[in-house]
């Protein structure tokens, strides 16, 4: 339960420096997996496989290339390759596929997620360009409440 502590605390800090500094700074919310329900290395190693094999390909930003992707109801998932640009047209050959961004279907302020699972035991959950008033409740309840969706739709096929 400390870890959550100290996460959160973390978290505020980047948000008032956010406040501070402008909207163009990165928000990283680094989840402990100690005792984590949703938002687990396993239940995202199972949506990477997900979209990777049922998903279709859609690029969504000018980074990236036929991104592996997968939309629900709520929310679209777009996994991005591990190497970066260096494999800018998502070729599953040339890197793995660690990292969810997670947009909402319909659109507004701080409608993405990027979720990085490259460690078993941290998550980092970053947003970027967030509004001064996003709390760290507001970002894990995108993520959780998105994670929930796509994981009835794998249970569902």
């Amino acid at each position: 339960m400390q870890m959550k502590t100290m996460c959160e605390v973390l978290c505020v800090v980047a948000i008032i420096s956010t406040m501070l500094f402008g909207e163009t700074m990165d928000i990283q919310l680094r989840i402990y997996q100690g005792e984590e329900k949703i938002i687990t290395h396993d239940h995202l190693v199972q949506i990477k496989q997900f979209i990777l094999q049922k998903g279709q390909r859609e690029t969504y930003s000018n980074m990236y290339n036929d991104n592996p992707a997968y939309h629900t109801k709520g929310f679209c998932f777009y996994l991005n390759p591990d190497s970066g640009q260096e494999n800018i047209n998502c070729d599953l050959a040339k890197s793995d596929f660690n990292s969810l961004t997670i947009r909402l279907r319909v659109g507004g302020q701080n409608q993405y997620r990027t979720v990085k699972f490259l460690d078993k035991q941290y998550i980092k959950i970053i947003v970027t360009a967030p509004t001064s008033d996003l709390t760290v409740k507001q970002i894990r309840q995108f993520v959780e409440d998105a994670l929930q969706e796509i994981l009835c739709d794998i249970e569902k096929k």
